[in-house]
C-alpha cells in the first residue's frame, strides 16, 4: 500500500494490531533472543490495550512542555558540535558529518532529557544500534548474537540507573519513568523496554535526518541557498526534509477484521505493508514530489507514521532540526561531499553510517 490518502486511512484504523509484531513472532526461538523479547515489549510492538496503557504513560512524563524545555541544552549543545566541527575542518580536512555531528547531537540530548552521562550515551548509543537491527524481521544469525549481547548489555546498564533512580531520584525523565513503575503501572519488564525504546527512538530519527537532510540540500543548491537567505522558512523547510527523506521508510499492520481502503478489500489476518517513503512522494497529495521546496505546504507527512503508533517523539527531532540546520548551514557557506556516503545496513531505515565532506567558511 503506497498511496498517501490509503496509508493515511489504513494506519488510523483503531482495530488493527502490529505487523512488526506479528513478524517477530514468526520465528520459532523468537523467546530463546533477549533482543528479540525487549523488541516485542517496547511499545512500537504493542497491541491495545497494553499499548494504549504504555503510551498514555509515557505522554505523561515525555510531555510537549518537558520536550519544550530542552531548547536550551539542544540550543547548547548545538554551539559545542559546531564549534567542534569549525576545528576539525580547518585547513580543508575531510571531516565525517554521522560521526562528528548525525549521532553526538540527538545521542546528547536524549542523554541530558534521561539524566545519563554523555560518555555513557556515547556507548549506549552502539549498542542500541546493534539492537536495532531486528527491528526490521530482515537480519543475518551475526546480526542477532550481536543483539543478544547489546541487549543484555544495555539491560544490564538500565539495571543500576533504575536502582540508583529509586534509591535517590532526580529531576529528569528517567526518574520520572521509574516512579510510574513504582507507583504500580509499570512492571519491570515494561519499565526497562520504555527506557530502552525511548533512547533508541530518541536519537535514531535525528541521526538519520541530519545526515539525509545535509544530502537533499547539496543536491539542491538553489533550496540550500534560500534557507540561508531566509531563516523564516525554517519550520516548513524542517517538514520538507522529513517527509523528502523519510527516515523511516514503511511501517505494517495486520488486520482483526475484513476492511476495504481505496477499493480494495483486505481480508481478515492480513500482513499489509505501508510504504511510507512511497506516500510522502505520491504526486495526488505533494505536487512534483521528487522536488526539495523547503516551502512546501500540501499538509501533513507520515515520516512519523499515523494512528495510533504515531511518532510522539517527533516534535523533539523538529526541535533539533530547527536549531542544528540553521546554524550548519550558516557557519559553513561552503559545504560539499568529498567521497561517497556509506547507507546504514538496516532495512525499514533510511540513513547513512559515514557522511564525509569539506566545511568552508
Amino acid at each position: 500500500m503506497s498511496g498517501y490518502e490509503e496509508v493515511t486511512e489504513f494506519l488510523r484504523l483503531p482495530d488493527v494490531q502490529s505487523g512488526a509484531r506479528a513478524a517477530t513472532q514468526m520465528r520459532e526461538d523468537w523467546a530463546d533472543h533477549l533482543s528479540l523479547r525487549m523488541y516485542l515489549n517496547s511499545m512500537v510492538t504493542l497491541n491495545q490495550p497494553d499499548h494504549g496503557r504504555i503510551r498514555g504513560l509515557a505522554a505523561r512524563v515525555f510531555t510537549p512542555n518537558k520536550i519544550k524545555k530542552m531548547q536550551p541544552a539542544v540550543e547548547r549543545l548545538t554551539a559545542g558540535l559546531i564549534d567542534g566541527l569549525i576545528e576539525r575542518s580547518d585547513g580543508g580536512e575531510v571531516v565525517d558529518l554521522v560521526d562528528l555531528l548525525a549521532v553526538p547531537f540527538p545521542v546528547a540530548v536524549i542523554s541530558d532529557m534521561l539524566g545519563l552521562p554523555y560518555e555513557d550515551g556515547k556507548h549506549l548509543w552502539k549498542l542500541a544500534d546493534d539492537w536495532s537491527h531486528v527491528f526490521s524481521g530482515l537480519y543475518t544469525e551475526e546480526d542477532l548474537t550481536r543483539a543478544d549481547a547489546s541487549a543484555e548489555e544495555l539491560a544490564g546498564y538500565f539495571r543500576e540507573v533504575i536502582k540508583d533512580r529509586r534509591a535517590a531520584p532526580r529531576d529528569d525523565l528517567m526518574s520520572s519513568l521509574v516512579q510510574e513503575a513504582t507507583n504500580g503501572r509499570l512492571d519491570e519488564d515494561e519499565l526497562m523496554a520504555l527506557i530502552l525504546f525511548l533512547f533508541t527512538a530518541g536519537f535514531a530519527a535525528t541521526t538519520n535526518l541530519v545526515a539525509t537532510g545535509v544530502l537533499a540540500l547539496l543536491d539542491h543548491p538553489d533550496e540550500l541557498n534560500r534557507w540561508r537567505a531566509d531563516k523564516s522558512i525554517t519550520p516548513s523547510a524542517v517538514e520538507e526534509l522529513l517527509r523528502h527523506t523519510t527516515h523511516t521508510t514503511a511501517a505494517s499492520r495486520v488486520t482483526t477484521r475484513p476492511v476495504t481502503i481505496g477499493g480494495a478489500e483486505i481480508p481478515e489476518g492480513v500482513l499489509v505493508l505501508t510504504l511510507l517513503a512511497a506516500a510522502n512522494r505520491d504526486p495526488a497529495r505533494f505536487p512534483d514530489p521528487h522536488r526539495l521546496d523547503l516551502t512546501r505546504d500540501n499538509g501533513p507527512h507520515l515520516s512519523f507514521s499515523a494512528g495510533a503508533h504515531y511518532c510522539f517523539g517527533g516534535s523533539l527531532a523538529r526541535i533539533e532540526g530547527a536549531e542544528l540546520f540553521p546554524k550548519l548551514i550558516d557557519t559553513f557557506p561552503k559545504i560539499e561531499l568529498s567521497g561517497t556516503p556509506e547507507r546504514r545496513a538496516v532495512m525499514g531505515l533510511t540513513g547513512y553510517t559515514t557522511l564525509p565532506v569539506t566545511l568552508g567558511r
